[in-house]
Order: structure tokens, then sequence, then C-alpha cells
């Protein structure tokens, strides 16, 4: 299983940071889950040899345009380009509705396009090699976090959220944390964001050994990993790669 990052910013990062985007690409089928889909999502995938006709399934983690304003695109390729039908989209159920109305002002004709569900924590959907497991995240808006598995291997993400032990527990006995980082300022809790020390506790105290930061607002493309005792943090960056290993 490995990781590929399409955009690691927010919603006001700079914009060649991209808006948080995760692609989940599963061995030797290539098929790819993919996570969130903010603007300019599609030209990433294509930038990195990757088109709509391998997607497994998209998640959206929660309503917010640098989560979501890229699904529009994605479908009408799926629609007019790729001949795609029956891509699985998973949201929280609360923004089914939403995400439909999206699709419509938008003038995204998605009826047999799109195989639209809504799931709730505790949710477990299979989506070829994959597990996801759901997690309520602790956002402005109803969001999820998840836990992704395959072949004994897995990875947490918290989408965006505060600190969680939802997702400390989730994450236990998973080999990466990818985490969102609003900056160090206590303010981002205000906003349903974590901090860079919130994300460190998750990691530390789940026990896993990477901790990769996203969601960020640095101009920069990368640094170097820094230790905390057995714990290696990495700061994202457009197209990092990430295999995942037991």
């Amino acid at each position: 299983m490995k990781l590929l990052f399409l955009g690691v910013g927010g919603w006001i990062s700079k914009p060649r940071l991209g808006h948080t985007s995760l692609a989940v690409i599963q061995g030797p089928s290539r098929r790819v889950l993919l996570i969130d889909a903010g603007e300019g999502v599609l030209r990433a995938l294509y930038e990195h040899g990757l088109r709509v006709k391998d997607l497994a399934g998209i998640i959206i983690t929660h309503l917010h345009g640098d989560h979501v304003l890229g699904l529009p695109s994605i479908v009408m390729f799926a629609k007019h380009y790729e001949e795609v039908r029956g891509l699985r989209v998973y949201a929280p159920i609360e923004v089914v509705g939403e995400l439909c109305t999206l699709m419509r002002i938008t003038g995204v004709d998605y009826e047999g396009t799109v195989d639209l569900k809504g799931v709730s924590s505790g949710d477990v959907v299979h989506l070829d090699e994959l597990e996801v497991q759901f997690i309520r995240a602790l956002h402005t808006v109803p969001a999820l976090s998840l836990k992704v598995s395959s072949g004994g291997v897995c990875f947490a993400y918290s989408g965006d959220t505060t600190y969680n032990p939802l997702l400390v527990d989730s994450a236990r006995g998973c080999s990466a944390l990818v985490h969102e980082a609003s900056g160090y300022d206590e303010k981002a809790r205000v906003h349903g964001h974590s901090t860079v020390q919130d994300a460190v506790r998750v990691a530390l105290e789940s026990g896993v050994r990477k901790l990769v930061l996203v969601h960020y607002y640095l101009d920069i493309p990368q640094i170097k990993p820094i230790l905390f005792g057995d714990l290696e943090v990495i700061l994202a960056y457009q197209g990092y790669e990430l295999d995942l290993e037991h």
C-alpha cells in the first residue's frame, strides 16, 4: 500500500501546496482510493499518471470547499471522458444531500455515474483490497476520520479535527498517521483544527512510527524528517510518496 499526497494545504494555504488530498494506491492492481477532493485534484491525478477509471472509490471527509470542490470535475471526466459508471463516493450521511446539490448547481449530471453513499462513525466499507473504518471527527461541521487497512498494514487519517481520543484508539497498531496541523497557535482549535502539538500528541499516544503532517500553511516544499524518540515526523509536500510496510 502506497500513499501519494496530491495536495497538502488547507483552504487558505499557499496555492502551490494544493488542497489536502490523498491517493491510496493498492499493491499490484494499482487501484486507487481517493481521500478528499479539493480544487485541482483531477489535474494532480493526471500529473501522477492516474486516471478516474483507476479509482476504486472516493471518500469525502466533510463538506468544506478544500475537500469537495474538485469532485464535480472528477464526475464530469468519469461521465464524458473516461466512461466510468457507478463510481463509489462515500461521505458523512449528514451531507449527502448537499453534495448532490453541489453537483447539480455546477451543471453535473451525476445520475448513473456516481454511487453516492452516506456513512457514519463506526461504519466499515471494503473497496477492493482495502478496508476503511470511519471515526467521528471533532470539527465545526459533520466530519469523519479514517482507518485504512490492507494485508495487515494500516494507517489513520485525521481529516479536519481537533485532538480526538477516538482517533488515538483507532490508530493503535498502525504504521503511520496522517494528521492535519494548522499551525502552532491554539486559535486553530476554535475553528475545529489541530495544532502541530496536537498531532504529535495523537501520534505518541497511539504509538505509530510515522506522523505525516498535512493541511498546513507554510510556504516551503519540504523539510527533513524530525525524530521524537521513536516517532518520525514528516512534513508532506505535493507528490510525496510513502510506502507502508509491516
